[in-house]
Order: structure tokens, then C-alpha cells, then sequence
């Protein structure tokens, strides 16, 4: 999938990860993103799905793929499988902010 001039990766440089098939260009490890949980529908995937056709359903655009990756524990893109529950922020909380820290 390639990653939109928009997003957080455009300027990572990629790099090369070892693999029982060779070595494998990756982006650097993403930190998890806080979503609180009433602003999120769990989808389960089912058929073809995938995280790109998830952007594209919930946000009308498939560019935005990473934004639900970002929601999501750790796991590379295209490893979700038919049948994983996938957590999808609502499109109006995508740039909200969540505060945990109490003054």
C-alpha cells in the first residue's frame, strides 16, 4: 500500500527488516494512538477486506489506511485476516485530542 504524502510515514525513511524470505523494505514501528472506545465501531473483517477498503468505506478514501492501523495494536497492515475484529475511530474523532492527564 503506498503511504499518502499526508501521512505521519511519508517522511520515514524505510528500511530493511530480515525474513525467513529475505530482506524486506518496512516503515519504522508507529507508536499506538489513544481512541477512546465510544468512538470506535469493531468491525469484523470478512472475504477480502482489508484495512485499505476499510478507509475507503468508513472515511471515502482508501489513502487513509493508516489511521486505523493506528487504533489498532501493533501488526503489520495486511497480516489482518478474515474474521479479526479491527476498531474503527469515527470520522469526526480522527484529529480529537484525548485528554487523560488530570490538573
Amino acid at each position: 500500500m503506498p503511504v499518502d504524502i499526508r501521512s505521519r510515514y511519508w517522511v520515514q525513511p524505510a528500511y530493511t527488516a530480515p525474513t525467513e524470505n529475505g530482506p524486506t523494505p518496512t516503515l519504522p514501528v508507529r507508536p499506538n494512538a489513544v481512541i477512546a472506545e465510544q468512538d470506535t465501531v469493531a468491525h469484523r473483517l470478512s472475504g477480502i477486506e482489508n484495512v485499505e477498503y476499510l478507509a475507503w468505506r468508513y472515511y471515502g478514501r482508501s489513502a487513509v489506511w493508516w489511521r486505523i492501523c493506528d487504533g489498532n495494536p501493533l501488526a503489520f497492515p495486511l497480516d489482518y485476516r478474515p474474521g479479526a475484529t479491527i476498531r474503527v475511530a469515527s470520522p469526526g474523532s480522527i484529529n480529537r485530542v484525548v485528554r487523560t492527564r488530570k490538573f
